[in-house]
This record gives C-alpha cells, sequence and structure tokens, in this order.
C-alpha cells in the first residue's frame, strides 16, 4: 500500500460534502474525471468557467471494456485518455461496488475531532471485511434530535484504491484525488441545479451495467444513498430469458426508438426486482424523514431508453425524468461529470 496518507486517497468527505452545494470561484484551468464502469470508461475534460456559467466541457470520451479490462483497466484508461486529445497528467477517480460501503447513522452529537475518532467503531458494525483493510471517513450532514446527528460514513478496502491508483500510475497519470461514484453523482446533480426545487425532496438514480447508485435528497443533503447490486445486463438477460432470446439481441432492441408490445411487458417484469428495492429505499426513507421522495431523476446509460424509462414510469407513483447535468450530454457521463467538478 502506497504511503499516502488517508486524505490524499479519499478526499475527507466534510470538504467532499461542502462541494456538493458549493463550487469553489478558483477553479484550475483544466480537470478530467474518468468513470471506471464495468463497461465502459467515460471521461471528461473540464475548462475554466467564465463569469458566472457552468465549466464547459472541452472534450469527452467513451472507451468500451474489452474482454478481462475489468481485471487491468490501465490500457482501456490510456485509450480514454487518448480520446480527449489533449495533455492530461491528472485525473480524478471514483470507487464503487460491493468493495465500498455506504451508511447514513445517527450519533451523538460530538465535535469535529470526537466524530473522527469514532466512526471506525461505528463503521465496524456494517463491514463485511476486517476494519483494518479499510479506509473510513464521514461527515456530519445534519442534527437528527437535539442530542444526536446524521452522520455519512464512507469505507473502501485499501485493495481496491490501490489497484486504481496503480493502473493510473502505469500509464503515467497522477490521481488527484478518488471519489465515490454516488457522491461524484451528487456533485454533478447540485453543481447544474439538478432541474427541482432547492427544498424538494427527491430521487437521484444512475443505472450502469452492473449497479445503479440511488440517492434521496432532502434540500441539497442526501440522506441517503446507497448501490444496488441491478443495471442494463441483468434488465437485458431478464428479457431474454422471458422472450427467448439472447440478451445481445435485447440489447440491440434497446437501442430502437419504438418498443414492440411484447418487448414492452418483458421489461416491465424484468425491472420488478430494482423497483422492490427502490421502494425499500423510499419507505426507509419515509420513515425517517416523513415523506417519500416527490421525484425521480434517472441518470446512467439506461436513462435515455424509451423501454426502460416507460417500465420505470409504469412501476413508480412519482414523476420520473431523465437527466444529464448539462444540455447535451449523455446520461452515461453523469459520474465523470462530478468527478471533473471535483479540485484539491
Amino acid at each position: 500500500m502506497p504511503a499516502l496518507p488517508f486524505a490524499n486517497k479519499l478526499q475527507p468527505l466534510t470538504k467532499v460534502l461542502k462541494r456538493l452545494t458549493t463550487i469553489a470561484p478558483q477553479e484550475p484551468t483544466l480537470t478530467v474525471g474518468l468513470d471506471l464502469g464495468s463497461s465502459s470508461i467515460k471521461a471528461i475534460a473540464l475548462g475554466p468557467r467564465k463569469g458566472a456559467s457552468v465549466r464547459p466541457i472541452v472534450a469527452q470520451s467513451l472507451t468500451p471494456l474489452q474482454a478481462g479490462q475489468d481485471v487491468d483497466a490501465s490500457e482501456a484508461m490510456k485509450t480514454a485518455i487518448a480520446g480527449l486529445n489533449l495533455s492530461v497528467k491528472t485525473i480524478n477517480l471514483s470507487v464503487s461496488g460491493q468493495w465500498v460501503i455506504i451508511r447514513i447513522v445517527e450519533m451523538p452529537t460530538m465535535n469535529p475531532r470526537e466524530v473522527k475518532q469514532a466512526l471506525p467503531f461505528e463503521a465496524q458494525r456494517y463491514l463485511p471485511f476486517n476494519v483494518s483493510d479499510v479506509l473510513i471517513d464521514g461527515a456530519v450532514l445534519g442534527p437528527a434530535d437535539a442530542n444526536k446527528s446524521w452522520v455519512l460514513i464512507v469505507a473502501c478496502k485499501k485493495e481496491l484504491i490501490d489497484r486504481r491508483i496503480d493502473w493510473a500510475k502505469r500509464i503515467g497519470l497522477d490521481v488527484a484525488l478518488i471519489d465515490v461514484d454516488a457522491l461524484a453523482l451528487a456533485n454533478a446533480f447540485l453543481g447544474s441545479g439538478g432541474g427541482r426545487s432547492r427544498e424538494a425532496m427527491c430521487a437521484l438514480m444512475s443505472v450502469g451495467a452492473q449497479l445503479t447508485s440511488l440517492l434521496i435528497f432532502q434540500g441539497d443533503t442526501p440522506y441517503l444513498v446507497r448501490d444496488i447490486p441491478w443495471g442494463g445486463e441483468k434488465l437485458a438477460r431478464n428479457t431474454a430469458e422471458q422472450l427467448g432470446l439472447e440478451p445481445a439481441a435485447v440489447q440491440q432492441q434497446l437501442l430502437q426508438d419504438q418498443v414492440p408490445p411484447e418487448l414492452a411487458g418483458a421489461l416491465k417484469l424484468s425491472t420488478e426486482t430494482l423497483i422492490t428495492e427502490l421502494q425499500l429505499s423510499f419507505d426507509y426513507f419515509e420513515n425517517r424523514f416523513g415523506q417519500p421522495p416527490e421525484t425521480m431523476f434517472v441518470s446512467g446509460g439506461l436513462s435515455q431508453n424509451v423501454g426502460f424509462m416507460t417500465a420505470l414510469k409504469s412501476h413508480l407513483t412519482q414523476p420520473v425524468t431523465p437527466w444529464t447535468p448539462v444540455k447535451g450530454l449523455s446520461g452515461q457521463f453523469a459520474v465523470a461529470y462530478g468527478l471533473a467538478l471535483r479540485a484539491n
């Protein structure tokens, strides 16, 4: 494990959450966010802000992952960076999946130093692996009652972080910071205004090939953050089984603007697992905060898919809207965009 302090590996979440709502006026000339997904790598380079406008997208690239590149993604990362056609030396990365644990818990109200000391002990209650094998950080979100506070805890296995840093170093890149996919998504959402009322309770979901990130906001703070092991690959596989087709054939049909009735019916059934997880999360949030989210924003690779979005809308009572941080940008790039907004 490289002898780097924790703060240089996984940005302290007190700073992360501050960045969710405030983008510093003095920002670097160029920042690059690299989202290492399970089926592709998305890269975005942002230039300097001009006045009060959003930071412009200087370049973007999408690189599909080939077989085996999930084990060593260094060459795919190199291809993604080359696709930007820029001189890039430093990147921002993120982590997600089963090696990343995110919990929002009630803890006695303490000063920042006491919270930091208490985090490892609190985190042990939720970790499926040894606490010595992970990096842990957290941030106080707000008061739960007169004597307790809501605290966000994030733990990530050191092995996952070290591996991604090693991939970057082998292709001549420095890693400025490592974030969490869901928090990078939140940064993109809040940094762009999110298209919603600042006081509203809303849900934001990013659906990837294997993983779905879900956040529920009360105002500008995410009080529920979780990853759901469901994505486009399961959708295609389950739908294919119903229709007696190969998953690749279903994926091709999903790219069409028109959805045949038999495909629409199969998609509705195939999304039930995801819907069950969403409803459990909505109920949990309602029990804590008095009401479920009022709206659902959807990003990620499936957010532009007519069949999936139709199936989602048929299950949920909340309005469901495709979302992307910037007009004209594919929803696949939301996490990369949020990473590129970050600065040391």
